[in-house]
């Protein structure tokens, strides 16, 4: 087990009043991620309870554990819930949901419940995915991007290092690094901008010297297919696999971590910004998934855009599975018809 892998921290969280015992309907939503899982439970639609877990070896079968764990804090069973419903990565495969709904429209639904109407733009970056969300009043979609770079052919890696491996790319370089993943974003925030800036000025050999003929392979079919060489920069797209490699090569040559960490959360940041860019910049923006808590990131991507994401509260992981329990609860006022 690696250092980032053994400081996994999950999280459990319960309302400290009690007015939710006077709802008259209780709902949940599950997100089943590449990397987490979160289950919300709602009171009338009031957030009181959620549960976010590391999945472990893969393991996309242990939903209904992770929500009797946030259950449990409030004394009820997971049959006092009336509805459930699945979103996210394994969502469908979850066996106690009633229904799923896109992972997109969760987080959508999920941050105008916390933001408000005003709500314009949402930003979600997970394990895998990079999603630019645009929102109407109500917390409908009205658009959406998904993924900031051109898709490439790939062998390694699912995300066709097209820029979607996010949380991730940044697990992988924190464990050839060494670096517990709370620890990255502040270390990479560590490092003078001026002195990171002179070192990716330098020639490529003096960045990398990397000498790997699988990823010299990679790159020629990449750049076949209109994309930009990963070698050609420091750190040119953020595929867990390729980025890995980059560290590595990076740390060879002399890089600090703070350094590697900083170039890494600065790609991050560029390539989700290129995508909000071409969604349309508003003013009301947030950002959700579990790389909303990199600061080192976040930053960044402000600093690109010109504008200050509002701060999720309580936690800006559990969108998604909030906006899943506010379907849950739609669908026993309103029952989707038959298909």
């Amino acid at each position: 087990m690696t250092l980032a892998q053994s400081t996994r921290k999950d999280t459990v969280w319960h309302a400290t009043d009690m007015k939710w015992r006077h709802a008259k309907l209780l709902t949940a939503g599950i997100d089943t991620g590449t990397t987490t899982t979160q289950a919300v439970v709602v009171a009338d639609k009031d957030l009181v309870a959620y549960n976010s877990v590391w999945n472990r070896d893969d393991d996309l079968n242990h939903a209904p554990q992770v929500l009797d764990k946030a259950l449990r804090g409030m004394n009820i069973a997971s049959n006092d819930v009336s509805y459930i419903v699945g979103t996210g990565y394994g969502g469908a495969n979850i066996p106690l949901v009633q229904r799923t709904v896109s992972e997109i429209i969760c987080h959508a639904r999920g941050a105008n419940h916390i933001i408000g109407p005003s709500l314009k733009t949402v930003l979600t970056m997970g394990g895998r995915e990079c999603v630019a969300v645009s929102c109407e009043a109500t917390g409908a979609v009205s658009e959406f991007l998904a993924n900031a770079c051109r898709p490439a052919e790939c062998r390694e890696n699912l995300c066709n290092a097209c820029g979607a491996a996010q949380g991730m790319g940044i697990e992988a370089v924190a464990d050839e690094l060494g670096v517990r993943i709370d620890d990255v974003g502040a270390m990479s925030l560590g490092v003078e901008e001026s002195e990171l800036a002179e070192r990716l000025t330098l020639p490529h050999d003096g960045r990398e010297m990397i000498n790997d003929d699988m990823l010299e392979e990679i790159a020629e079919e990449i750049l076949a297919h209109g994309g930009v060489s990963p070698l050609s920069g420091a750190l040119g797209v953020v595929c867990s696999v390729l980025a890995k490699s980059q560290a590595a090569g990076l740390l060879r040559n002399g890089w600090s971590k703070s350094e590697i960490l900083a170039a890494y959360c600065a790609t991050l940041a560029h390539q989700a910004a290129l995508l909000v860019k071409r969604l349309g910049v508003n003013e009301t923006f947030i950002v959700t998934g579990g790389v909303a808590k990199n600061i080192g990131v976040v930053k960044r991507l402000e600093q690109e855009l010109g504008i200050r994401a509002v701060v999720v509260e309580p936690d800006p992981q559990i969108t998604a599975a909030l906006g899943a329990a506010l379907y849950a609860y739609d669908s026993i006022q309103n029952p989707p018809g038959p298909r």
